[in-house]
């Protein structure tokens, strides 16, 4: 069960579309690929589309932002995921946003995604920069991660509030640091616990295997 194996390979799609924007009606062709590992469960894998490529052209649509957690990560060995929905949704959500321009929801969505994970770890304080200090002293994150996360808090709230329409560099910052944040409390904490096990496992292993060696 511990043993370690070698990743899945993984299949690779190339998808050719027309789309046509239901606003000006005008049509692209639009090349894209995805990537699926291959494994033992039969049920239909999440597929993430990169390498958009539109033609006619659209400027910048080839430099679209991907979500730095893939699948690897926010599932354990038996599949379950690590993440959960609500943040995961609201993540995505924000990458999304970013990717089509729009950047206001996008600020919007970066707060989000934090109020997201408050909830989930049951934090009830009365407003978010109350919530980042009950996340630190809880020490599910650091003092450094909290202060990072106050500054993704005040480019969300000139968003939400402000109606303040954040840069794309500015958007990219806050979803590194969300990112680190998910990664803190969801994703590492599981790996060390997997690392764990498995040395434990071996452990109890090699004592067995002593005790039978004649």
């Amino acid at each position: 069960m511990y043993e370690d194996e070698p990743p899945a390979p993984a299949i690779g799609y190339v998808h050719h579309r027309f789309v046509e924007c239901m606003g000006c009606e005008t049509i692209k062709y639009v090349i894209s690929n995805s990537y699926h590992e291959l494994d033992h469960d039969p049920r239909p894998q999440e597929q993430n589309e990169c390498n958009f490529k539109v033609y006619p052209d659209v400027p910048a649509v080839n430099l679209r932002r991907s979500a730095l957690i893939n699948k690897e990560d926010v599932t354990d060995d038996e599949g379950k995921l690590l993440i959960p929905l609500s943040v995961r949704k609201m993540f995505k959500e924000t990458v999304d946003a970013l990717n089509a321009d729009i950047r206001t929801l996008a600020g919007g969505g970066l707060r989000a995604t934090v109020e997201a994970i408050c909830l989930d770890n049951h934090v009830d304080e009365r407003n978010l920069e109350k919530k980042i200090d009950e996340l630190a002293k809880r020490n599910l994150l650091t003092e450094a991660q909290a202060e990072l996360l106050h500054e993704e808090r005040y480019l969300g709230n000139a968003a939400l509030h402000e109606l303040a329409t954040p840069s794309k560099q500015d958007i990219e910052d806050g979803l590194q640091i969300v990112e680190g944040l998910i990664n803190t409390i969801y994703v590492l904490p599981s790996k060390a616990k997997r690392l764990k096990e498995r040395r434990e496992f071996k452990k109890k292993g090699g004592l067995k295997a002593k005790m039978v060696k004649p």
